[in-house]
């Protein structure tokens, strides 16, 4: 009896006891809050280093906030960039941090000095957490993949398809023109872009090159002249201008990189950067070829994110065009202005001694938009013979007899 008595006591102590057991529960504080980063180099066109701070525990934990960062600001600053993609990259932050080493490496052991890989610096900052500054590779291309599965970020081929495939043209800067490493730099910047799957076009190409180029004439206030109607003439929506400058100290050698990017119709300016490479020794055979290749990818990993925000912007309010009208009667352009302001959402004209330009941005094709001016040019310029030289994607040439 005493037993059973002993063992209901029990039970009850028991109960009781799991009755006034406090439930922790851990309050979930939503995406984490950490520190942005910063671009230390373009390793190639899949690849970037990233320099980023982190406050943890230890040191585990610090260089872990620290690799969050960097993954953060990859994403935030190069991929998902507008409101509705930041708000689903925040919804699927902690998914994302989950797969962490595939897109971030961790810092190997390094000298704290230059720009090379590995823990910068450590400080404790209180008698809980220590600070640590890392520079480690972010993998851009597994990271976009994953972004787009997740749905987080749109691809940039459904984006291009949606909007069309923007066509770009390199070449050299007025400085570079005559260099002997012209060639080199050009095959360079071109096997980036071919990298990163877009669609580089070559003048070299196309038949009736200086005859096109004559026929444009005059360009819109073009910072390079030759460049610019290169590019009209091959039908390029950006042409890119690249400049490497040598600057060689006792026996090292680096290369400072200047890159910057046009639209083509409006001669525009979309980007802008330079960047300097790491000395490299002259004794070595491949180094001064390594240090041209460190600046050039340093400049276009910075000028490419912005030509793409350009483009995804601007591109779906319609296809920018530049019509050239060559030998034009008297009166042209205010005769022809209101037949391109019935077809295009915006029109810009210029006028020269015997040439006309408009600049424009359709909706239409380059054959709806030459078909529309061709019955202007009949109802407002009859009698006049006329010819088009050229209907490219972006421009359209046409020479009066």
């Amino acid at each position: 009896m005493k037993k059973a008595m002993l063992s209901v006591a029990v039970l009850v102590l028991s109960v009781w006891g799991l009755a006034c057991t406090t439930v922790v529960v851990k309050e979930d504080r939503g995406p984490e809050v950490l520190l942005p980063g910063e671009l230390i180099e373009t390793v190639d066109a899949n690849t970037i280093l990233v320099k980023c701070t982190g406050i943890g525990g230890d040191q585990r934990h610090a260089i872990d906030q620290a690799r969050k960062g960097c993954l953060e600001w990859v994403i935030t600053n190069q991929m998902a960039q507008t409101p509705g993609e930041k708000q689903a990259y925040m919804a699927q932050q902690k998914n994302i941090f989950q797969k962490m080493d595939r897109y971030v490496n961790i810092p190997p052991p390094g000298a704290r000095s230059g720009k090379g890989k590995g823990v910068k610096s450590q400080v404790r900052v209180s008698d809980r957490e220590i600070k640590v500054i890392i520079i480690t590779d972010v993998h851009k291309k597994a990271l976009q993949d994953d972004l787009v599965a997740m749905g987080v970020i749109g691809s940039k081929d459904d984006m291009l398809e949606a909007v069309g495939m923007p066509t770009l043209m390199v070449h050299p800067s007025k400085a570079n023109k005559g260099k002997k490493n012209r060639k080199i730099m050009e095959d360079l910047v071109n096997s980036f872009l071919t990298k990163a799957k877009w669609e580089v076009l070559d003048a070299k190409g196309v038949a009736d090159l200086n005859k096109l180029v004559d026929a444009i004439g005059e360009v819109a206030d073009s910072e390079e002249d030759e460049a610019a109607k290169l590019a009209l003439a091959i039908g390029a929506d950006v042409y890119i201008i690249f400049e490497a400058n040598k600057e060689k100290k006792g026996s090292s050698v680096a290369y400072s990189v200047g890159i910057s990017a046009y639209e083509t119709t409006t001669g525009r300016k979309l980007a802008s950067e330079t960047a300097l490479s790491s000395p490299r020794s002259t004794w070595t055979a491949g180094e001064e070829s390594a240090a041209m290749m460190e600046g050039l990818n340093d400049a276009m990993g910075k000028v490419i994110p912005q030509i793409t925000d350009y483009w995804k912007e601007d591109a779906p309010k319609g296809n920018r065009f530049t019509v050239v009208l060559k030998n034009c009667p008297k009166n042209t352009d205010m005769k022809l202005a209101p037949v391109m302001k019935r077809m295009c959402r915006f029109v810009k004209t210029k006028s020269f001694p015997s040439q006309v330009n408009f600049y424009a941005q359709c909706k239409g094709d380059n054959l709806e938009l030459a078909g529309g001016l061709s019955e202007g040019i009949d109802a407002k310029l009859s009698g006049h013979e006329y010819e088009f030289v050229a209907k490219n994607a972006n421009n359209l040439i046409i020479v009066f007899k």
